[in-house]
C-alpha cells in the first residue's frame, strides 16, 4: 500500500469513527480526543487530517451525504418508470423515521443549526456543496425521467414538483420525529402516518 492510500485510508478511518460516535453520543458531547482514541490514532495525528472538530463535522456530513446521494441516484437508474422512482425515493426518506433513535435525523438537526459556523471555504466545505449539487443532478434526472416517459403530468413545473416533494418529506422526516405530541390530543398523530399521508398526496398530484 502507497503512502497516499495509508493516508486515505488513516482518514476515512477517522471519518468512520467520528461518524458512529456523532450518531451515537451526538455531535456536541464527542470530543476529538474521544475520536482519536478510538481511531487508533494520536491527537496530533487526528489534527494534521482535521485541524478542528468543525472540519471533521463536514466530513461526517459529506460521509452521509455521499451515500444518501448514492442510494438516490440509484433508485433513479433503476428500470422503472419516473413515478414509480419517485415512490421508492420518498420511501426512503420515509424509512429514516424507522431508525433506532432516529441518529441520523438528530445529526442532521443539530448540523443544520450549527452549518452556518461550521462552513467555510475549505476543502472539506468545497466538497459539501458537490455533494449538493450531484445530488440535486439526480433529481433533474428523474425530472427528465418523467418527462420522457410520460408517469409525470405535464402541466405543472416538475423540476419545481420534485425539489418540492423531496424537501418536503425529508424536513417532515426531521421535524415530526423528534416532536413530542401533545398526549391530551385524540387524534393519533403518528409521524409515519403523516409521512405517508404526505407522500400520497405528491404522488396523487404528479399522477397523469
Amino acid at each position: 500500500m502507497s503512502r497516499e492510500e495509508q493516508k486515505r485510508e488513516r482518514r476515512n478511518n477517522i471519518i468512520a469513527v467520528a461518524k458512529k460516535q456523532f450518531l451515537l453520543h451526538g455531535m456536541q458531547n464527542v470530543q476529538l480526543q474521544d475520536i482519536a482514541k478510538d481511531a487508533g490514532v494520536g491527537i496530533a495525528t487526528l489534527y494534521r487530517y482535521f485541524p478542528n472538530k468543525d472540519q471533521l463535522i463536514i466530513a461526517v456530513n459529506n460521509d452521509i451525504m455521499q451515500e444518501m446521494t448514492n442510494t438516490i441516484h440509484q433508485i433513479v437508474s433503476e428500470s422503472l418508470t419516473a413515478f414509480e422512482q419517485l415512490d421508492r425515493l420518498l420511501t426512503y426518506y420515509i424509512d429514516l423515521a424507522d431508525e433506532p433513535a432516529h441518529q441520523f435525523v438528530k445529526f442532521f438537526k443539530t448540523f443544520e443549526i450549527y452549518k452556518d459556523e461550521v462552513l467555510n471555504d475549505s476543502e472539506n466545505y468545497q466538497m459539501f456543496l458537490h455533494i449538493r449539487r450531484n445530488f440535486a443532478d439526480v433529481l433533474l434526472q428523474l425530472v427528465e425521467n418523467g418527462q420522457q416517459d410520460g408517469s409525470f403530468r405535464k402541466d405543472i413545473d416538475l423540476e419545481v414538483f420534485v425539489f418540492t416533494a423531496v424537501q418536503n418529506v425529508s424536513y417532515f422526516v426531521s421535524e415530526a420525529v423528534l416532536v413530542e405530541h401533545d398526549p391530551t390530543l385524540t387524534v393519533d398523530l403518528n409521524p409515519k402516518k403523516q409521512l405517508q399521508l404526505l407522500k400520497d398526496m405528491f404522488l396523487q398530484y404528479v399522477r397523469p
